[in-house]
């Protein structure tokens, strides 16, 4: 399930804008048709995992969503209108919302089987690795138009995936009370759990000056074209590497300890950034990658099933996958507005959003080990 939803974001990242101007939308089109999913699954998600926790619905609503993902990407190939496109892209961001809802079933499987979260994690990271090299070997040959075609592959593969999840087995050890609203928001009251969603929103968002323009920085500093693949290729190599040995990490290190080195190597890769680093110095930088992101995330998933209530683990989940899109969205928004006029110094913003995520995480860590302090 883990390659199928991140081999259609593999294929979408790099090459969705740019088919979608081969389809003839405008420059401010494109820019609403990339920034509606966000708002609507930042919407959507908190309702659908409250929902999944709600009903014990966790596998029907994963179906459901991979569905209307499959009839959004085949009404986006259809059409050529910017009304059905939007149309197509609300549906597009309704059925992300089934990701969280599949790590909830994963996390499930680590809290009651024992499973290792990240090789199962490390195989969305792999396919997307895939349908990155795919996409652009197919757009090379057929042109860009070609590439909805495998977009909707994906999605195919995506929903028959789903019809093959487990169910949630956590479900069967908590008591089957309907939750209400107000369990809702009692999990955001949680001091813990506003840390976390904290630490983990501020840290993820700070790699939004890399993703926007990043690539173009290089261009700009001068960085052969050639190595552009390369860099992107070490940061999801160590990625990679990092979900295959993380059981491991998290029992030596631990999870809260985790949450804080990401965020305290994201300071230090970013501040080097904004120094404008040669290629050579920009190799280990990359390297980075697996672990300002990946730290960063399994000490967050490992920390969600240790605070947030079993009946209410898509729920945070959910909450989880907002802030990072809130968090991404603002750093874009941010950059757009420097690098025009900073250039690489509008790394030093998202060094100070990295700051406050160590910040919220070094709290987290406090209030953990207080509590071990207290059993």
């Amino acid at each position: 399930m883990f390659s199928a939803m991140f081999f259609i974001t593999g294929i979408t990242t790099p090459f969705l804008p740019v088919w979608f101007e081969s389809r003839g939308f405008s420059v401010a089109e494109i820019g609403a048709l990339a920034i509606l999913p966000q708002l609507v699954r930042s919407i959507a998600a908190p309702v659908v995992g409250f929902e999944a926790d709600r009903n014990q619905a966790h596998r029907a609503l994963v179906i459901t969503c991979t569905a209307v993902g499959l009839a959004a990407w085949l009404l986006m190939w259809s059409t050529s209108s910017f009304a059905l496109a939007l149309a197509a892209m609300a549906m597009v961001a309704i059925s992300q919302t089934a990701w969280p809802l599949v790590e909830t079933v994963a996390m499930a499987g680590v809290r009651v089987l024992g499973h290792d979260y990240g090789r199962m994690r490390l195989w969305g990271s792999a396919a997307f690795v895939v349908a990155n090299l795919l996409a652009g070997w197919l757009a090379g040959w057929l042109g860009v138009a070609s590439i909805i075609g495998l977009i909707v592959t994906g999605a195919v593969i995506s929903f028959s995936m789903s019809l093959l999840m487990p169910p949630m087995m956590a479900s069967d050890l908590v008591p089957r009370r309907r939750l209400a609203l107000a369990d809702a928001r009692a999990l955001l009251k949680m001091r813990e759990m506003q840390l976390v969603l904290l630490s983990a929103g501020a840290v993820q968002g700070a790699h939004g000056m890399f993703y926007a323009y990043g690539t173009l920085h290089w261009q700009a500093q001068g960085i052969a074209t050639q190595w552009f693949g390369a860099l992107w290729a070490i940061g999801l190599a160590a990625e990679i590497a990092l979900f295959f040995w993380s059981s491991e990490v998290v029992r030596r290190v631990g999870a809260a300890e985790l949450m804080v080195v990401g965020p305290a190597l994201s300071v230090f890769r970013w501040l080097m950034m904004a120094l404008d680093p040669s290629l050579i110095f920009l190799l280990p930088l990359q390297l980075l990658h697996g672990l300002t992101f990946g730290t960063s995330h399994i000490g967050a998933m490992h920390m969600l099933i240790k605070i947030a209530p079993v009946d209410r683990a898509a729920t945070a989940q959910a909450l989880y996958a907002v802030v990072q899109t809130l968090g991404t969205v603002t750093a874009t928004a941010l950059s757009a507005r420097l690098y025009p006029v900073a250039g690489g110094q509008t790394y030093l913003a998202m060094a100070a959003m990295a700051t406050i995520a160590l910040a919220a995480a070094v709290a987290v860590l406090r209030t953990v080990r207080r509590q071990y302090e207290l059993a």
